[in-house]
């Protein structure tokens, strides 16, 4: 889209990244709980610092309902704090994802562009429109 130019630096340079893959379709649609699971316990055995999640959880989830937020639990009680996304599904009320207390949630609420459109009516009128995430 030509929007990212520059150059990006990280702020931890001695930091090992770990990948733990807890996801596997098509043969399941999304993220089963147990795999989840699964894979927060092995980065708390592995000794991990900080774990970063990029799955947006279940939607109107309770807290201990689903794999993330036990998981998530589990490595707050090790000491590990857990940075998850606020999901996709705004800006709309009641769509953010994550927001269990032990978890550190994470979203955009601003962008520093537009991403715009126009498009012609039947009559000639131009109108100008932006894309929004739904």
């Amino acid at each position: 889209m030509g929007n990212g130019y520059g150059t990006a630096k990280g702020g931890s340079p001695k930091a090992r990244v770990a990948h733990y893959k807890s996801c596997w379709p098509p043969a399941f649609p999304g993220c089963a709980d147990a795999d989840t699971l699964v894979a927060i316990d092995a980065a708390i055995y592995d000794g991990v610092d900080v774990f970063s999640v990029s799955i947006g959880g279940k939607e109107d989830a309770e807290p201990f309902e689903s794999g993330l937020q036990i998981g998530a639990f589990h490595a707050m009680k090790h000491g590990i704090p857990v940075v998850a996304g606020a999901g996709n599904s705004g800006p709309a009320p009641s769509t953010i994802r994550n927001s269990v207390p032990w978890l550190i949630t994470a979203g955009a609420s601003t962008i520093d562009r537009d991403f715009v459109n126009y498009v012609t009516l039947g009559n000639g009128k131009i109108l100008k429109g932006a894309s929004l995430s739904y």
